[in-house]
């Protein structure tokens, strides 16, 4: 920990998406392991495919969405619960990961409130260049105040290979990074490909912190001696595994909670606070998720990822899915086959303490090395 006098005034650059339980949890991780090092907000990005083009439209939708949190309209009587999703991650973000005191965007640069000594970058699907314009991709990649310092921390690139109207940029953006670390192989190889960079894969933020660290966070949301089978997929079931989880709860007398299903509006309002809890309380889970995935490890979980419908093999399996499994010797629970999959949970929090010394050795190393 750095002493009184050596402490710094940093921020997060990363996605601002408040329906998306990774992104909010991930930028909350990264805010409290970045608390060791000095005082930490989060930039909000206004991106040019939000504004429309309009720097002041961005600011008006943008205080509409938080001031009214209703970005959905139905018109109908399932209006508040569609809705819900949106004020809770809109509502988490105001209270654990507040991104008022500096923005960022195309036409005005960056904004802030109080000086900034270090952006942090990450984690995140944060260099995707599919979701943003050059422009974006660009800052991204701390292209903007050329002597403030920037430092990555398990960002991600989300694609195997750089464009070709995209890979000029990563050239030209990485090397003003002055430490650079990602949470997927391919996105190392992808920056080493850059001549004179090096990259270090790191632990996704969310896995950095301890089971007793994420608890004090949860609502009560769950309630008490609730059995339930959790799952939570960006895709759809195909019917054979929904017949696997079926049975598997079944059988042990449990009832299924679906994160993120309109078919199951007590569990579709979690907000990203209780996301963390239905994990810590699950009895298995089944899923299709990168995220969901490291809450099972944390939380001791069994777990199961399914392909999602349509994909053979594990091919919708992303480097960072990958690479999460090889961390941990978990390649055999991706893929088709429906076996229920039990984990060594000893040999996993074994290799979790060890990644997670390593990779806060690297942020300690790249933040102090000026």
């Amino acid at each position: 920990m750095l002493d009184n006098n050596s402490r710094i005034n940093i921020a997060i650059l990363t996605i601002n998406d408040n329906l998306n339980y990774g992104n909010r949890l991930q930028n909350y991780a990264l805010q409290q392991i970045l608390k060791e090092y000095g005082d930490v907000s989060t930039i909000r990005m206004l991106t040019r495919a939000d504004s429309r083009f309009s720097y002041w439209k961005a600011i008006l939708r943008d205080w509409k969405q938080r001031g009214k949190a209703t970005a959905f309209r139905f018109g109908n009587r399932n209006q508040r619960l569609l809705s819900q999703p949106m004020r809770s991650g809109i509502a988490f973000t105001r209270k654990l990961v507040p991104d008022t005191s500096a923005r960022l965007s195309q036409f005005r640069g960056l904004e802030a409130k109080d000086a900034l000594d270090l952006v942090v970058i990450g984690s995140d699907q944060v260099w995707n260049y599919h979701w943003l314009d050059k422009g974006d991709l660009k800052l991204r990649l701390g292209m903007f105040k050329p002597k403030l310092r920037k430092i990555s921390y398990a960002a991600s690139i989300g694609v195997d290979d750089l464009s070709d109207s995209a890979a000029p940029i990563f050239e030209k953006g990485l090397p003003g990074i002055s430490h650079i670390s990602v949470r997927e192989d391919k996105a190392k190889d992808l920056v080493q490909s850059v001549p004179n960079l090096d990259a270090e894969v790191v632990l996704d933020p969310t896995l950095m912190l301890l089971p007793e660290q994420w608890s004090r966070i949860f609502r009560g949301f769950v309630p008490e001696h609730d059995g339930y089978v959790l799952t939570y997929f960006l895709g759809k079931p195909s019917d054979e595994q929904e017949a696997v989880m079926r049975e598997y709860a079944e059988l042990r007398g449990l009832r299924i909670r679906r994160i993120r299903d309109y078919s199951d509006p007590e569990t579709y309002v979690a907000g990203p606070q209780d996301f963390v809890e239905l994990f810590a309380k699950a009895d298995y889970v089944f899923t299709d998720s990168y995220h969901a995935c490291c809450f099972s490890l944390i939380f001791e979980k069994d777990f199961k990822v399914f392909n999602r419908s349509g994909f053979e093999g594990g091919k919708n399996m992303n480097s960072r899915m990958q690479t999460l499994m090889r961390l941990f010797d978990l390649s055999d629970t991706m893929g088709d086959n429906t076996a229920i999959d039990r984990i060594d949970h000893d040999a996993v929090l074994a290799k979790l303490q060890e990644y997670r010394e390593l990779s806060h050795s690297w942020l300690t190393q790249a933040i102090a090395n000026d």
